[in-house]
């Protein structure tokens, strides 16, 4: 008697080819990438971008013009004003029409008044255009006080400190290869029941032009696209080097922040989607499944996405984070320019194979 064996059930057994399935897994890491962007940006949320806009604390004064010894800064150019109470003291914040809007207590205690207007407003960079004021918002109510933190430190949006467009102020011209002061500012603090004011100037700031960000990402690409042609596992090794580039640059730009301001979580979210595509994919290489290269194309899209998001910082002068500018313009170009050159040399195979999966005449 002779026994055959039943072959193993392989993709095409199912009616659905390698390819098309590929292409459905190519989908659905597409979509979530999607859901991740816009989950992470969708909510209410108003992170420190790069910047030409620099604002700078000029000095802290009592009502008689002596010095007080407060630690108050700008964050991220303009983005947010931070404010850490002294050990033991009391630091009051009124909002805009003078109601109580932040107060950090001797202990350490951040309490945000839920009932100031400008809790509300100041949820966004540009204020009313951006966020609606609630009915409970009221100037003249008692305030509800909700604790925020209790690190003593907080920032916020206060639109004294920046500019309320978009677009430039008239008197800027951006033409000029200079600093230009856009306006002076105050802004009233009660410390210990003694009135301070905290004083500033508004600056814009040239940046660089686009020629070089542009040449070196060129150079970057060219050179990528040549290594990516040469082998699967160096295609890994761009993919997998921008997605860990793509971590440290994301660890770096929402680490540290004190208790107010915002994250940019698709900065950091995005490059680990990317390096557990492309461990998938290596996976699915090994053991000849074809769906391998429609997995590691897909892992190139995080990567861009977070270059686009981040793409700011190769022309604009005040870029937020733990890094300098220089190694932050670095990391964008070497991470675009990795995942774009993987991108192109993977298009090729995944023409070749969406051509041999089509159906032959005969």
């Amino acid at each position: 008697m002779v026994i055959r064996r039943m072959p193993r059930s392989s993709p095409r057994s199912t009616g659905v080819s390698p390819v098309r399935r590929g292409q459905r897994v190519a989908t659905l890491l597409a979509l979530t990438v999607g859901a991740v962007v816009l989950s992470a940006t969708g909510a209410l949320a108003d992170p420190a971008v790069p910047t030409h806009y620099r604002s700078t604390v000029t000095s802290v004064e009592d009502g008689e013009g002596q010095p007080v010894d407060l630690d108050i800064e700008v964050l991220g150019g303009d983005a947010y004003l931070v404010l850490s109470a002294p050990a033991g003291s009391e630091v009051e914040v009124p909002g805009y029409d003078g109601e109580p809007y932040i107060r950090i207590l001797a202990d350490g205690t951040v309490e945000v008044n839920e009932r100031s207007p400008a809790r509300w407003l100041n949820d966004a960079r540009y204020g009313a255009v951006d966020v609606d004021v609630p009915d409970i918002a009221d100037a003249e109510a008692p305030p509800a006080w909700e604790v925020a933190a209790r690190s003593g430190t907080y920032a916020w949006h206060d639109h004294r400190i920046h500019f309320m467009s978009p677009t430039l102020p008239s008197q800027i011209d951006p033409d000029l290869d200079e600093v230009q002061r856009v306006w002076e500012w105050e802004i009233p603090l009660v410390v210990d029941d003694e009135t301070v004011v905290v004083s500033g100037v508004l600056d814009w700031v040239p940046g660089s032009g686009v020629g070089v960000p542009a040449g070196a990402f060129l150079l970057v690409l060219a050179g990528a696209v040549l290594v990516a042609r040469r082998g699967d596992d160096l295609v890994d090794a761009l993919l997998g080097g921008a997605a860990t580039l793509g971590i440290v640059l994301g660890i770096a730009t929402n680490t540290g922040l004190p208790a107010g301001a915002d994250t940019m979580p698709a900065t950091l979210v995005l490059p680990i989607l990317a390096a557990a595509a492309v461990g998938f994919g290596r996976l699915l290489r090994r053991r000849g499944d074809p769906r391998a290269v429609w997995l590691t194309a897909l892992a190139a899209v995080p990567s861009l996405v977070v270059s686009v998001l981040l793409v700011g910082a190769l022309t604009r002068p005040i870029v937020p984070g733990l890094l300098p500018t220089g190694v932050v313009r670095t990391l964008v170009v070497l991470i675009a320019a990795s995942a774009m050159g993987a991108l192109v040399a993977l298009a090729g195979r995944i023409a070749a194979a969406t051509s041999l999966d089509a159906p032959q005449n005969t």
